[in-house]
C-alpha cells in the first residue's frame, strides 16, 4: 500500500485540527505498548493519505480501541480474521464525506479507505502488530489494510445507532468492532419481515462461526442492511428492536449440531441451555441487545453479516475536545489554533 511522507509541514497541518497538546498521550497500543500521542497519530493518518480534518475521527478510534471492552491486546494476537472496523456517525459523516451508500464496503472514497487506513498503520507502528509473530491471525482478510464505513441515518426509518448507544442524534461520534468480512445475505424475494430476517439468522448462525461457541460471553453479531429493505421492514410495523429479538431467537442451533466441532469446550454454554438435551437450542450472543443493527449500502434487499469472535464488545465513542464539548464541526479547531499558534495547544 503506498505511504505518504509524514513532513513536518504535513503533520503541523494535521494538528490544526486538533486542540490536544502534540505531546499527549491517547493510548497505549498492545501488544507492543507503543505511546500513541497526539502526534504520533498525526503521523500515522499523513501516511496513510488521509485529509487533516480525518484527524479528530482517528483520534476518538484510537481512545475507543483501548477500551477494556475492546480487549484490544487479544484483536491484536488472536488466530481469529477479525478486523477493525470504524464506524463513523453523525453529521461529521457529512462534512467528512464518508461513505454510507453504495458500494460501502469497497473502493472508491478517500474517507473511508485512508480513515480504516490510518487506524491499521497505527496498530502496526506502535502496537508492533506484525504477522506471524504478534499478529497470530490464520488467515486475516482484507479488511485489515482498512476497514471503515458510514451509517446510512438519513436513509433510515429508525434512531441512528449512536443513539441506541445513548448519544444525541446531533452528535458526531464513531464505533470500532473487530469483525470478520462482511458475509452477503442475498433474498430479493422474500415477501415477510419474518422470512427475510430469517435468512439473516440462518447465515449468522452458521456452524463455522464463533458466536454458537461463544453466545455464554458478552460478544456480539452486527447485521448491515440497506435503507431500502429497512423501509420495507418498518412499513410493516419493525423496529430494530424487534429485529434484534427475532434475530436472537432464530439464529440458533441444535446443541446435537455444535458437539464435538467447531470451538466446542472452549468456553461454557449459556445457564438456559440442558447440556444433556441435543435438541436445545444455542443462540449466537447472550441477549438480543448484542445484535447490532446497521443501515448503510445502496440499492436492492441486500444484508451483510458482520461476524465477530465472540468474546469482544465494540466501543462508541463521541468526537469531543480535550474539555469533552461535542465537535459539531471539525473547523472549530482552526479557530483554536489561531488562538494558540499551529499545531494545537503546545
Amino acid at each position: 500500500m503506498p505511504v505518504f511522507a509524514p513532513t513536518e509541514r504535513a503533520v503541523r497541518e494535521m494538528l490544526r485540527y486538533t486542540d490536544r497538546d502534540r505531546h499527549e498521550t491517547i493510548a497505549v497500543v498492545p501488544p507492543k505498548n507503543g505511546v500513541a500521542t497526539t502526534e504520533n497519530i498525526a503521523i500515522n493518518a499523513v501516511m496513510a493519505g488521509c485529509r487533516p480534518e480525518y484527524l479528530p475521527v482517528i483520534i476518538a478510534a484510537v481512545e475507543a480501541m483501548v477500551d477494556p471492552e475492546y480487549s484490544l491486546y487479544g484483536r491484536q494476537t488472536t488466530t481469529h480474521p477479525g478486523a477493525h472496523l470504524l464506524i463513523v456517525h453523525g453529521p461529521i459523516r457529512k462534512e467528512l464525506d464518508a461513505n454510507c451508500k453504495d458500494n460501502v464496503f469497497g473502493q472508491g472514497w478517500r474517507a473511508n479507505a485512508t480513515m480504516g487506513r490510518a487506524l491499521r498503520l497505527i496498530l502496526i507502528n506502535l502496537g508492533g502488530n506484525k504477522p506471524g509473530v504478534t499478529d497470530m491471525a490464520t488467515h486475516g482478510h482484507p479488511g485489515k489494510y482498512s476497514y471503515c464505513m458510514g451509517e446510512d441515518e438519513e436513509g433510515s426509518p429508525w434512531p441512528p445507532f449512536h443513539v441506541d448507544r445513548g448519544l444525541a442524534a446531533d452528535t458526531s461520534a464513531i464505533t470500532v468492532l473487530c469483525a470478520e468480512p462482511p458475509h452477503n445475505v442475498n433474498d430479493l424475494v422474500s415477501k415477510t419481515p419474518q422470512m427475510y430476517l430469517g435468512s439473516a439468522a440462518s447465515t449468522m448462525a452458521t456452524l463455522g462461526g464463533n458466536g454458537l461457541f461463544r453466545s455464554a460471553l458478552r460478544g456480539e453479531q452486527g447485521l448491515v442492511i440497506s435503507s431500502e429493505c429497512a423501509h420495507w421492514l418498518a412499513d410493516f410495523g419493525w423496529s430494530k428492536e424487534m429485529m434484534r429479538s427475532y434475530i436472537y431467537e432464530n439464529a440458533r442451533q441444535p446443541l446435537r449440531e455444535l458437539r464435538d466441532r467447531g470451538a466446542w469446550g472452549k468456553s461454557p454454554l449459556p445457564k438456559f441451555i440442558d447440556a444433556t438435551d441435543d435438541n436445545a437450542l444455542v443462540p449466537i450472543v447472550n441477549k438480543p441487545e448484542n445484535i447490532l443493527i446497521l443501515v448503510a449500502g445502496g440499492h436492492q434487499r441486500h444484508m451483510n453479516a458482520l461476524l465477530a469472535a465472540g468474546y469482544s464488545m465494540s466501543v462508541t465513542r463521541a468526537l469531543t475536545t480535550k474539555d469533552g464539548t461535542p465537535v459539531r464541526s471539525v473547523r472549530d479547531f482552526l479557530a483554536r489554533c489561531c488562538m494558540y499558534g499551529e499545531g494545537g495547544v503546545a
